[in-house]
């Protein structure tokens, strides 16, 4: 397997066997991880399983300008390798970001085995009984949950109520208790506030979502379409309650394997996201990682990459430790080990 090799690599600090600044180096990029070389031995080495973020960006040169290395502005970038005991600088000089981050892309692309999506999510275990008692209580369970959601609805707050409960139930795993509470509290809501009433689609939601969880694809995505087209009709195509229902069926295409669907509903959410708000708020970056992440698991290695930087970009101006961009820097950590598989 062959190594990409990049000159011209100043270490600036963050690794605590390493104190001095140190130029004159070369990174050896390959399937190992990453070797800061000196001309006859090694200097340092980065695995990648030991990376926890990496990070290419324009030089802080304010910052360079008070160590002991101070580089001419050659167009060089930063490299910040994230460990779990700190952040390793370097310097390359005499290459700009895009184009480190391009070569990087291009040389893990060539090295990484031929992509495979993720395999669609398998469907949940039966649910297992120790004894005749427990199941007892199970069914216990769904036929409270069942009475709960055929109540009579007095208000929001009581559906506020009931929805809160059923996703507790999901989350818990007890999916037949989530379906068996939400199947008639969406007719009760549709009954007492309209069939496209914004609480209404909340609920019918929940359900596809609670569908999907339980293995249960076809019924899940089909309400979760329904769902889609009700809130473009009342909110728009871009509204927020829009975006948030589109995402949620992006990810219902997600889990049942179909890649092609969830990246066409997360391009359209980004597309929205971004006329709306701008091109570096943090609701586009939001959706942006959601597309990055799905593309990732489709097998679309260097698309993802790409993604993550616009990410990473976005943030800079905002907060360069929010979330999302620890969350992109891990992540580009992987995606950047030709090793890695979705």
């Amino acid at each position: 397997m062959s190594a990409l090799a990049i000159p011209e690599v100043t270490y600036l600090g963050g690794h605590p066997q390493r104190t001095d600044e140190t130029p004159a180096l070369t990174a050896l990029v390959d399937r190992s991880g990453i070797v800061l070389r000196r001309r006859i031995r090694r200097f340092l080495t980065f695995r990648w399983p030991d990376l926890r973020g990496l990070e290419v960006r324009t030089p802080n040169f304010l910052a360079l300008a008070i160590s002991s290395f101070w580089p001419k502005d050659d167009g060089g970038s930063s490299l910040h390798l994230h460990l779990d005991h700190g952040v390793c600088r370097l310097y390359v000089g005499g290459m700009h970001p895009p184009t480190l981050r391009a070569l990087l892309a291009s040389w893990v692309v060539s090295e990484a085995d031929p992509p495979e999506p993720l395999p669609a999510m398998p469907p949940p275990p039966a649910p297992g009984f120790a004894d005749p008692l427990d199941a007892v209580r199970t069914s216990l369970d769904v036929w409270r949950a069942a009475g709960l959601g055929r109540e009579s609805l007095r208000s929001r707050s009581t559906l506020a109520y009931r929805l809160d409960l059923a996703e507790d139930h999901r989350r818990c795993g007890r999916f037949t208790e989530a379906i068996a509470l939400l199947e008639p509290l969406a007719a009760g809501a549709a009954q007492a506030f309209g069939p496209v009433d914004e609480d209404t689609l909340k609920v019918r939601n929940a359900l596809g979502q609670a569908y999907l969880a339980a293995g249960d694809v076809d019924d899940g995505l089909d309400v979760l379409r329904e769902v889609v087209v009700a809130a473009e009709q009342l909110h728009g195509t871009d509204g927020d309650l829009t975006l948030v229902f589109r995402n949620n069926l992006a990810v219902g295409y997600q889990q049942a394997g179909q890649y092609a669907q969830a990246i066409q509903l997360h391009e359209q959410n980004v597309r929205h996201t971004e006329r709306n708000h701008g091109r570096n708020d943090l609701q586009t970056a939001g959706r942006r990682n959601n597309l990055a992440a799905t593309l990732a698991l489709a097998g679309y290695r260097e698309r993802a990459i790409t993604r993550y930087w616009e990410v990473l970009d976005a943030l800079s101006d905002v907060d360069h430790n929010h979330g999302l961009a620890v969350t992109a820097r891990q992540n580009l950590a992987i995606l950047h080990n030709p090793s890695w598989k979705p």
